[in-house]
């Protein structure tokens, strides 16, 4: 099972999670405007411990929190040009990368023409650091190339399954 983490302004029905192909997944529109930093924390540990996902998938703001519940539940993700430095709450904390070396599968999927985020920063972050970066020249916030992001989710998914 995939639990999807939407980004900012967006909502369960983003193009991003309705084109993960995988018939077994759940994304909840959460208000990340007007909850807390500590809420949504909460609110996305009582989804894991619901649904038991397989693997998280998150884009933009999303992205940060399927980062940084990874880190804390030890489960895969697949990050799509992911928000690592947000800065549109006081409350949000930056991410530790460099203190997560937990053999957990991470994967990227960037396209660096992103109109929104510093893609470039976002892609020496996590260039050695994720178990798979890929890139796609041009693009945009939005995601440019659906197919491929979710044939990255489908390939994150058959590395789970893949015993050893």
């Amino acid at each position: 099972m995939i639990l999807f983490f939407h980004g900012l302004d967006s909502d369960n029905q983003t193009t991003k999670f309705t084109a993960i192909s995988h018939p077994h997944k759940y994304c909840e529109t959460v208000d990340y405007r007007r909850r807390s930093y500590e809420e949504i924390s909460r609110h996305y540990d009582e989804l894991i411990a619901r649904h038991n996902p397989a693997l998280l998938v998150g884009h933009s703001l999303g992205g940060y929190w399927a980062l940084l519940k990874s880190q804390q539940h030890g489960l895969p993700c697949v990050l799509i040009n992911p928000q690592l430095y947000p800065a549109f709450r006081a409350d949000y904390p930056a991410l530790e990368l460099a203190s997560c070396d937990d053999g957990v599968l991470r994967f990227a999927y960037l396209e660096l023409g992103d109109e929104v985020l510093d893609i470039q920063r976002i892609f020496r972050a996590l260039d050695g650091w994720v178990t798979e970066l890929h890139c796609l020249g041009g693009g945009h916030h939005r995601v440019a190339d659906l197919g491929r992001m979710d044939a990255l989710v489908r390939k994150a998914l058959e590395r789970l399954n893949k015993p050893g």
